[in-house]
């Protein structure tokens, strides 16, 4: 009896001490500024889900606290603090603002992270709202002025369109080179079709101490994307939706019908080369088009016969070039066959996620579906993935990852796929364009291509899509206390099916293409990462810090694929290849096969002393099957060095303002094969047959001798924080050289081939980068916080392969430099000239050059009289000033051209009185020199002002599109308003020179490059301004909800800037083109945001 009471009096006691273990804890958290409490502050018992909010006070209750435990407290905007309990009841916090630079963790690759405050690299980390405040169906379009040096060229406002982007002025000679993008650790094409939701965070690298671990693909820089994952202590159910209308955004307004009849007849009448008989003909400016079914333009010599036409939507004028007759007409809004105007935009995102301290989770759905702007134009993506992580044991974790996502789309309309075109010429077509009858019948207009885009846009079968799954598998097992091994299997599938059916269309009124062509290709990427790395951490003596890494990797990517097509199916109603017609030359098929593998090994190993002193080295060491012999190998190491002479006592007592400071300087080399395809290096022989036999004709010579292109950058920098971190700065100095640049080496034609590629070139980007943020004000209800980035950035090519030429050039536009010179071989005097543009030594790329245009001729007195033009007139024909042309015979005069009042003037470089192709000059470059970015943020109680902007300076661009127009290259086509402030007897004080009929048959006043359309290309471009409303979270939990936010957001406001282009950021060179493309939608969104 007595053992068995000591027995139950001991397990009383246990489970007494067990019980006293938990107890419950309240407190209250205020911030360290205002001492004011803090709403919403998350606050856990470490290592379990068990966990409270505060209240609208800042008070906290939290039961089933362990009394040895650990309280973790974390809020936005504040760093995250974990206290002991020690048996206590009541614990009050006080939460100071996050230090942003200093304590922000960056990803540096394959696992690695590392506070900001000790990297010695260029990384930056792309802010959560420039992913999510906007829609995107590409992350890559939210990167504009997001990154110091990145420069984002968005050259389409299609769906789907893939923006350009270049980091450091690029690589290529034409100042191209995208980074490479790495998703999870897993190598990808881009960043097109990843769903920005599912973003976790996005860091680029730009130096290469930091991209030499990357190696042979990195010399472009690395962007590393890392997908969401749960969070210990935390779950949550997220639900988003984005409504927005696009709109069109043209820089060209185009005439009405009135207008167009009038300057268009005037333009015949007066121009001596016109053929006048389309005045009276059938054609959209002519009075003999007959109403009827046949009718393709609506206009007419107004007849009593017609005028029951007025009852009808037609109108009437006076014929402008015989005002005693009136002209009966009636107008095409030629947009509104053409545009969905606005169209819409849908976006959904489902997510889920939670973890405890064995695992986490994060799940996400989305769907996005936005309507392009030309009829039938759109971009579907559909996205799923699902992260997780469990702990096996203390010692092992393991990690699975699987993401989806597939895309359909179609970019344009079959019938005029050229976005240039779609927006320029197709909208340029004469407004008295027949699109329907007067009951409102659809009508074709005059032909497929340049009609009514609606009228028959169901007879083109498109089916685009793409399917990508990534699937991550890896481990990581803890050998011991500082000893880890990771290992992980990346299986990314990317596969492309594209099918095309054209069912019987009407080319012409009345005619037809029963043709019925249709195609099918399918194709596939299958990429396989396997990698493995030991990473060691270890504090020495409290003051050494290690952090070292060595990996191995092989990468294996194997490409199939195949396409079939056929025509003369015996019916249009199907669109499958087996019913096409079997006839000799009817079907075509084809496959193809190519595979190339990566070996490599590598190692980071990072150093601090004292938390003051630090060191980085990287290498990787790269194996490429796809290069030959001894060039297979490559390479490439990195190292940098830092100084937080923030932390030395001598700078805290001389710059008290100054809260942190550090020096960081690195060096590195990286490769590039970027163009060398799987067996191009090898050479190919085809088949061919002759007499009988079959044999094999090289066609691409073996290049065994062809290396790597090797990059080599320094740089500098200072990272710099002020009172108590709230004004943050750094500035980098770069000098990146790419030597052994690819190039073409001229052959002699006796070889059969005309080029081959080889190691010839060096090309250099140098520059500055600047970044600023501020927490400007801060109060109990108020704050403006603020951040921008500029980049100054200039290109030169340092070697080309020797040709022979001045300064090894290729390409060049030769000009005279306006002085005279001594031929050296024949001891005469004579003009200067001297090569701009292409490529050259010493020289940077991309020059625009042009005609210098010196105003109107108002008068024939102030037309030089012997003036001669040799250039502008696409015929060769010279143009004259009265004393030369009335000099010519009536022959010579046939095929000479009168220069006329309102005609141009033109800089005569070497005052010869001849201006020929030689009278040129140099506008500028179109390579922006600064470019940038900033955003600021406005809260106000529970509102939020939100707005970001981008810019570029210092370059020069080309209206190429409006000469087109206001040439009338195009005959009967339509012009833009811009013809109101042309020259005319009445308007000699216009802008511009006479409008004339082909303008590129005459006198070429708007045909050549020039000055006249050459812009300072500088542009400041409205990317998103959003107010937000978060709804107070007392409020929010009696709707049972974490949470709950509404938004309305305009993306692509517009630019400010003087070029009436469609997309300011893309510089234009010179030359003529019938539009400058699909410039982005302006967009309007609503938005709201539930947790659960």
């Amino acid at each position: 009896m007595k053992s068995w009471i000591v027995s139950l009096s001991f397990l009383y006691l246990s489970t007494f001490s067990l019980m006293a273990q938990n107890i419950t804890v309240s407190g209250k958290v205020t911030d360290n500024v205002l001492n004011e409490p803090l709403i919403g502050v998350t606050i856990i018992v470490q290592g379990t889900s068990n966990g409270t909010v505060t209240d609208i006070g800042g008070n906290y209750t939290l039961a089933n606290v362990p009394s040895t435990g650990n309280l973790e407290f974390s809020y936005v905007g504040m760093q995250t603090q974990v206290i002991a309990v020690n048996n206590r009841t009541s614990i009050n916090v006080t939460l100071r603002e996050d230090t942003e630079l200093l304590e922000e963790v960056v990803v540096t690759g394959y696992g690695g992270t590392q506070l900001r405050s000790k990297v010695t690299n260029s990384i930056a980390k792309v802010s959560n709202e420039t992913l999510t405040v906007g829609v995107f169906s590409n992350p890559a379009q939210a990167l504009s002025g997001a990154v110091s040096g990145l420069r984002v060229i968005q050259t389409s406002g299609n769906p789907g369109a893939t923006p350009q982007i270049v980091l450091r002025g690029g690589t290529n000679l034409d100042g191209s080179g995208s980074p490479l993008v790495m998703v999870d650790g897993q190598l990808r094409d881009g960043l097109n079709d990843i769903n920005p939701e599912d973003i976790e965070s996005m860091e680029v690298l730009k130096d290469a101490g930091a991209t030499a671990l990357y190696g042979a693909r990195a010399s472009n820089g690395v962007i590393l994307v890392t997908t969401k994952s749960g969070k210990a202590g935390q779950r949550s159910l997220n639900f988003k939706a984005k409504l927005g209308l696009n709109y069109v955004n043209n820089p060209y307004t185009f005439l009405g019908a009135e207008d167009y009849i009038t300057y268009m007849r005037k333009a015949y009448q007066n121009t001596p080369w016109a053929s006048k008989g389309n005045l009276t003909g059938s054609t959209p400016l002519g009075t003999g088009n007959v109403y009827g079914e046949n009718m393709l333009w609506n206009l007419m010599k107004q007849t009593d016969d017609n005028k029951f036409l007025l009852e009808k939507g037609w109108k009437s004028m006076p014929d402008p070039i015989n005002p005693t007759d009136m002209l009966i007409y009636r107008e095409t809004d030629i947009a509104k066959y053409s545009f969905v105007d606005p169209s819409f935009t849908q976006d959904y995102n489902l997510n889920m996620s939670g973890g405890n301290d064995r695992g986490n989770y994060y799940a996400g759905l989305g769907y996005n579906h936005s309507e392009g702007l030309p009829i039938t134009s759109y971009y579907k993506r559909y996205s799923f993935i699902l992260n997780g992580s469990y702990k096996v044991t203390d010692w092992l974790k393991t990690n699975s990852s699987f993401n989806y996502n597939r895309a359909n789309w179609q970019s344009m309309p079959p019938t005029q796929t050229s976005e240039a075109n779609y927006f320029g010429r197709i909208q340029s077509t004469p407004p008295t364009a027949r699109y329907e009858d007067e009951e409102g019948k659809m009508l074709l207009g005059a032909n497929s291509g340049d009609g009514n885009q609606s009228y028959q846009a169901n007879r083109f079968m498109r089916d685009n899509q793409t399917d990508k799954f990534t699937m991550i598998q890896s481990a990581e097992a803890k050998l011991l206390k500082n000893l880890t091994l990771r290992t992980s299997a990346q299986w990314y599938y990317s596969e492309g099916f594209y099918e095309s059916f054209n069912r019987d269309y009407e080319t012409n009124p009345g005619k037809w293409n029963r043709t019925r062509s249709t195609s099918a290709e399918f194709d596939r990427d299958f990429s396989q990462t396997y990698n493995a790395t030991l990473n060691y951490n270890r504090l020495f003596a409290g003051k050494h810090n290690i952090d070292a890494l060595l990996g191995a990797e092989y990468f294996d990517k194997g490409n199939k694929g195949f396409n079939a097509s056929g025509s003369g199916a015996p019916t249009d109603d199907f669109w499958d290849l087996g019913l096409t017609d079997t006839g000799e030359g009817k079907r075509n098929i084809d496959s193809w096969h190519s595979q190339y593998r990566i070996l490599s090994y590598f190692g980071r190993a990072n150093y601090d002393y004292q938390g003051k002193y630090l060191l980085s080295g990287v290498f990787r060491y790269d194996g490429y099957s796809s290069l030959l012999g001894d060039n297979r190998w490559g390479f490439f190491p990195g190292v940098s060095a830092g100084w937080i002479f923030g932390n030395e006592d001598f700078v805290k007592e001389n710059l008290p303002v100054l809260s942190f400071g550090k020096l960081r300087s690195s060096f590195g080399v990286n490769g590039n094969a970027s163009g060398i395809g799987a067996y191009t290096l090898q050479g190919s022989y085809s088949p061919q047959a002759y007499n009988g036999r079959t044999g094999f004709l090289i066609g691409t010579l073996p290049n065994p001798g062809l290396r790597w292109e090797k990059t080599r950058t320094f740089e500098v920098g200072t990272d710099v924080s002020f009172f108590e971190n709230r004004l943050n700065a750094n500035l980098t100095y770069y000098s990146r050289l790419t030597m052994d640049k690819y190039a073409a080496f001229a052959l002699p034609s006796t070889t059969g081939f005309s080029s081959i590629t080889n190691n010839n070139g060096e090309f250099r980007n140098r520059g500055l980068e600047l970044e600023l943020s501020g927490r400007i004000i801060r109060t109990e209800e108020f704050s403006w916080e603020m951040k921008g980035n500029i980049t100054y950035n200039k290109n030169k090519i340092i070697s080309l392969p020797a040709n022979g030429l001045e300064r090894n050039r290729q390409g060049g536009i030769e000009i005279y430099t306006g002085k005279k010179v001594i031929n050296p071989e024949t001891g005469l005097e004579e003009d200067g000239k001297i090569f701009v543009g292409g490529y050259q030594e010493g020289q940077e790329p991309g020059l625009l050059v042009g005609y210098q245009f010196n105003g109107i001729y108002k008068s024939v007195d102030e037309i030089p009289g012997n003036l001669v033009v040799k250039t502008g007139n696409d015929q060769g024909k010279y143009q004259y000033g009265p004393a030369a042309y009335a000099a010519l015979t009536e022959a010579q005069k046939r095929n000479a051209i009168l220069i006329e009042p309102g005609d141009a003037k033109w800089e005569d470089i070497n005052g010869d009185g001849v201006i020929d192709s030689f009278d040129r000059i140099v506008c500028g470059n179109t390579t922006p020199r600064w470019t940038g970015g900033f955003n600021t943020t406005f809260k106000y109680k529970n509102f939020m002002l939100y707005g970001r902007f981008d810019f570029g300076l210092g370059f020069y661009t080309y209206d190429n599109t409006t000469p087109w127009f206001l040439g009338a290259m195009q005959g009967t086509y339509n012009t833009t308003t811009d013809v109101f402030d042309t020259w005319s007897p009445e308007n000699p004080n216009a802008k511009y020179p006479r409008y004339v009929w082909a303008d590129q048959l005459g006198t070429g006043n708007v045909n050549r490059p020039s000055t006249l359309f050459a812009y300072k290309g500088d542009y400041l471009a409205f990317r998103e301004i959003s107010l937000a409303y978060s709804l107070p979270q007392n409020i929010a939990k009696k709707l049972y909800m974490q949470a709950m936010n509404v938004s309305i957001t305009g993306q692509n406001l517009g630019y400010l800037t003087a070029a009436p282009i469609a997309s300011p950021e893309r510089a234009i060179g010179a030359g003529v083109a019938s539009g400058t493309g699909y410039g982005l939608p302006r967009t309007l969104l609503f938005g709201i945001n539930l947790t659960f």
